[in-house]
């Protein structure tokens, strides 16, 4: 199955918390905090990354771009005090400072823009180029706004992870699948880098995101049970669901127990995996 494709100049509004590092070792400080490479983070470009705790395990995601003199970061909103209060925690003899400044500072993400739109940084959130823009600042475009649905698609068929879905503070950032979009394991320590790195060697995680074809409607947190997995011990667990012209779509998560598995029931359902 194509994941599903969003149209180029479409846009959305995007709610997220933001929060301002500013100071002289704002860079420095930041990139002892999280896995990607600061330096990649500039006045056009917003690369993607994980907060860890000491066990490898996420604290949260973000992303992150140079905007004048700061840096701007965002995360999921639900993370507006853990994550602030994470990232704030660890500033002590840097010369940094962190604001929250959520309700003066969104963001509009335009898919493939015909045209090259000043003050815009490039990232994939959906699995579709396209550029980040202050909300006040958005150029107008002839295409109307993506509605949540279609982000959604987009989002599930590319097999982006979301913070509340696929991801919170018991996955390891491999399990999600997120070590070409967010890790770099050249750009040496940050907290967590240990036990990311050990997993890398390692090259194996005790579960794994899939994407299912389901023949009827589930919900997210429905099990998936094959012949030798029970419901009280299932071969894994959906994450989120959508539905394309009739068609179900779901992320999971499986088991690497199950690894070689590729057909479940989930509920009353029958799950076929399509990619992994």
């Amino acid at each position: 199955m194509k994941p599903f494709t969003l149209t180029a100049d479409s846009q959305f509004p995007i709610e997220r918390a933001v929060f301002k590092l500013s100071g002289p070792d704002a860079r420095q400080y930041l990139n002892g905090q999280i896995s990607q490479d600061v330096s990649l983070a500039t006045e056009s470009k917003a690369p993607y990354a994980i907060v860890a705790d000491f066990k490898g395990k996420m604290d949260g995601d973000l992303y992150v771009r140079q905007h004048g003199e700061d840096l701007l970061i965002d995360c999921d909103p639900s993370l507006r005090e853990e994550l602030f209060t994470r990232l704030d925690r660890y500033i002590i003899a840097d010369d940094a400072e962190l604001s929250d400044v959520s309700d003066e500072i969104q963001f509009t993400h335009i898919i493939e823009p015909s045209r090259e739109i000043p003050g815009s940084w490039s990232c994939t959130r959906l699995g579709q180029y396209g550029v980040d823009v202050i909300r006040d600042c958005v150029p107008e475009l002839e295409t109307k706004p993506i509605c949540e649905a279609d982000a959604e698609r987009a989002r599930i068929t590319h097999m982006i992870p979301k913070w509340g879905h696929e991801l919170d503070n018991e996955t390891l950032p491999p399990e999600a699948g997120l070590e070409e979009r967010a890790i770099s394991y050249t750009k040496g320590c940050y907290t967590g880098q240990e036990v990311i790195s050990r997993m890398k060697s390692a090259g194996k995680t005790n579960r794994h995101l899939v994407l299912l074809k389901i023949d009827a409607k589930v919900h997210e947190g429905t099990p998936l049970i094959t012949d030798n997995a029970s419901t009280d011990k299932p071969a894994g667990v959906i994450t989120s669901v959508c539905e394309i012209d009739g068609t179900h779509i779901a992320l999971a998560y499986r088991k690497r127990k199950y690894q070689d598995s590729t057909t479940f029931t989930c509920g009353e359902a029958n799950a076929e995996v399509i990619s992994s």
